[in-house]
């Protein structure tokens, strides 16, 4: 079957920094007590890391101690979740998908798969009545859409992009589902496989999820820091003057510039936006977030939607949740589900609405 192909006529987010999802705004970042503070700029799982950590009086180390702590994890993580390195566990799951083989997994490709499994069943639509339902098997965050993510280009930004035929989308979609992911455990050994062909990728919710691990070990140190992975950003106490970190929003319209700004202490603020990964045919932007309805790219008439919360990883999935969702579901699942958290959603049009508590600081 025939398949419109086109190039990327947009850079994809890890190509520059400086279109990430949300930008560090801090003065203060070069402070007079300089030599109590390390960043350190790394390219890790597809896009660029900046790590920035500070002293405090209860700091137990030497700061380059916490950034050999932190690098490590993240390469290792980097190692153990790839979908295109053929060593990582992801990947060799995801080649046992057609015999339905068990792989023994470490303690963490478990717990994410665990926690990914458990959050999508929570965002599971009843297509029929709009409503969220957990007992239906289509989610607005799938960690086993990659089969659909593949067919589109979206992997690793430099395949051929390529608009699909309906023949093949239905084809890839009877492989789409969370029921599709087993996992069994006993006496230490951790277990998983996937049936009915299914593949997953965990980069919906991985970034958050290391982030949430690297905190916890600024946190074992008694050090304050901004963590920046790739625009999931993360942080841990305050600015060596007291004072909340500044996160900026980038505005969706040109993927560069700045929406909004706001302040941040101990929390998470991540975003999904539709002007990170895309490319256009004939006048039309398809984007990377896909919805496991049809196939396509979700068009819920947002262009960017920001997660605040405690929790990195759960900022991470309801980023990409509440984009596919759209305003009016979103606003149903944070009243009844998650309370906690608070939400910037910007619409196609330029306008938005944030959850009560969001206070923006002007440009």
């Amino acid at each position: 079957m025939n398949r419109k192909t086109t190039k990327i006529i947009a850079a994809v987010i890890v190509v520059a920094f400086a279109i990430g999802l949300i930008f560090i705004i801090n003065s203060n970042l070069k402070d007079k007590n300089a030599e109590h503070s390390l960043s350190e700029e790394m390219f890790a799982m597809d896009t660029v890391m900046k790590l920035t950590v500070y002293e405090t009086a209860e700091t137990d180390c030497d700061l380059n101690v916490v950034m050999d702590e932190m690098r490590e994890l993240i390469y290792r993580m980097e190692s153990e979740f790839s979908v295109t390195d053929g060593k990582s566990e992801i990947s060799k799951l995801n080649d046992l998908s057609s015999s339905g083989e068990w792989l023994t997994v470490s303690d963490e490709v478990w717990e994410l798969i665990d926690k990914a499994k458990d959050i999508a069943d929570s965002t599971g639509f009843d297509i029929d009545n709009d409503v969220m339902d957990t007992e239906v098997s289509k989610h607005a965050f799938d960690p086993t859409l990659y089969p659909i993510v593949k067919l589109w280009g979206f992997t690793t930004g430099t395949e051929e992009h390529v608009v699909p035929d309906e023949d093949d989308i239905n084809r890839e979609l009877q492989r789409i589902g969370v029921q599709n992911i087993e996992m069994g455990s006993s006496g230490g050994k951790h277990d998983v496989r996937l049936i009915n062909d299914a593949q997953i990728d965990l980069g919906a919710c991985v970034k958050g999820y290391l982030s949430d691990k690297l905190c916890e070990i600024l946190k074992a140190h008694h050090v304050n820091g901004v963590l920046s992975l790739g625009g999931n950003v993360q942080t841990v106490g305050t600015k060596p003057d007291g004072s909340p970190f500044v996160i900026g929003i980038t505005d969706p319209k040109d993927g560069t510039s700045l929406f909004t700004k706001l302040e941040s202490s101990d929390e998470a603020v991540i975003t999904s936006g539709n002007y990170e990964r895309f490319f256009e045919v004939d006048g039309h932007r398809y984007h990377h977030i896909m919805d496991s309805r049809t196939g396509m790219p979700a068009e819920s008439g947002l262009s960017s939607v920001t997660v605040i919360g405690k929790s990195g990883l759960y900022c991470d999935v309801y980023a990409t949740a509440f984009f596919v969702m759209g305003e009016d579901l979103t606003k149903k699942y944070l009243e009844k589900k998650q309370p906690d958290y608070r939400v910037i959603m910007i619409r196609d049009d330029g306008s938005y609405w944030c959850s009560d508590g969001v206070k923006l600081i002007e440009k």
